[in-house]
C-alpha cells in the first residue's frame, strides 16, 4: 500500500484524496510565496500542478524561497520546482509555462480546465489582469497580497479584497479592482505594519530586479523580506485551495 498520503487520508478520506488526485490547479509565480503554495499542494495529493513562471534561482533568493539553495543557483524556479513535485510524486502531472504572462491568458485557459487559480504575481498590473480575467470567465481564483517588509507570520490571514487593511499593496489592488466593480476575490494578506527596510550601500542604487541581465522584465522596488512571512502566506493560498476542492467551507 501507498502510505504517500495516509496520513492526509485519516483527515479527508479516501475519497477527499480521490477528489484532490483528479483536481488541476494553476499557480501563477512560483517564488517565496508560490514555491511553498506548489510543495503544499503536492505534498496534499493535487493530480496536475501547471506553474507559470519566468525566472531564474539567484543567490538573494536563498534566505526566503523553497527551490533555492547553493546547488540550485542559475537554475529555471519551474524545472526545480518540477523535480521536487516528482520527487515528492511521481504520478503528479506537471506542466510548466515559461514567461512572463501580463494580459494573454486565452492561450493559457483556452484548452485548460483548472479547479483553481492561485496569483502569487509580484507585478501588480498581471495581477490585476489575472484576476479580472478568471472573475469574468467565472474561475475560482485566490490571490497574494504584499508579505515584503514583514516580520509576523501569524498576523497573516485570509479576507475578500474588500474588507482588507494596512497592507499596502492591498490597498492599491482593491482601489483598481472596486473600479472594475469586483470586490469579493478572496485574497491572503497581513494587517502588519511594513518595515521600512535598510537601504544600505547595496541597495542605493535599484537594479530593475534581482534577474538576469537578459531578462524582459518590468522595475520594480526590492522590500527587505525573510524566510517565514512569505512562506506562511504560501501554505495559507495551499491551504484554502485544498478545502476548496474538497469543499470542506
Amino acid at each position: 500500500m501507498n502510505q504517500t498520503f495516509a496520513r492526509f487520508s485519516m483527515l479527508v478520506g479516501e475519497e477527499g484524496i480521490e477528489k484532490l488526485r483528479n483536481s488541476k490547479v494553476i499557480v501563477f509565480g512560483v517564488g517565496g510565496v508560490g514555491s511553498y503554495t506548489v510543495e503544499a499542494l503536492a505534498r496534499s495529493g493535487v493530480g496536475h500542478i501547471t506553474m507559470v513562471d519566468f525566472d531564474e534561482i539567484s543567490e538573494s533568493n536563498i534566505n526566503r524561497q523553497l527551490h533555492s539553495l547553493r546547488s540550485t543557483i542559475g537554475k529555471s524556479k519551474t524545472d526545480v520546482m518540477k523535480d521536487r513535485v516528482f520527487d515528492i510524486n511521481p504520478d503528479c502531472e506537471v506542466e510548466l509555462i515559461k514567461k512572463l504572462v501580463y494580459e494573454d491568458f486565452d492561450e493559457i485557459f483556452e484548452n485548460n480546465r483548472y479547479d483553481f487559480v492561485v496569483d502569487a504575481i509580484d507585478v501588480i498590473g498581471s495581477k490585476i489582469n489575472l484576476i479580472e480575467y478568471c472573475v469574468k470567465n467565472k474561475i475560482n481564483i485566490i490571490s497574494s497580497m504584499g508579505f515584503g517588509n514583514k516580520m509576523h507570520p501569524e498576523m497573516v490571514e485570509i479576507s475578500k479584497i474588500k474588507n482588507t487593511s494596512v497592507c499596502p499593496m492591498a490597498r492599491t489592488i482593491r482601489s483598481i479592482l472596486k473600479k472594475k466593480n469586483i470586490f469579493d476575490i478572496p485574497v491572503v494578506y497581513s494587517k502588519e505594519q511594513p518595515v521600512k527596510p535598510n537601504k544600505s550601500e547595496l541597495f542605493k542604487e535599484e537594479a530593475p530586479t534581482e534577474f538576469r541581465e537578459n531578462n524582459e522584465i518590468p522595475r520594480k522596488t526590492t522590500p527587505g523580506s525573510n524566510a517565514f512571512v512569505p512562506g506562511t502566506a504560501g501554505l495559507v493560498l495551499a491551504s484554502y485551495v485544498i478545502r476548496k476542492i474538497l469543499e470542506w467551507d
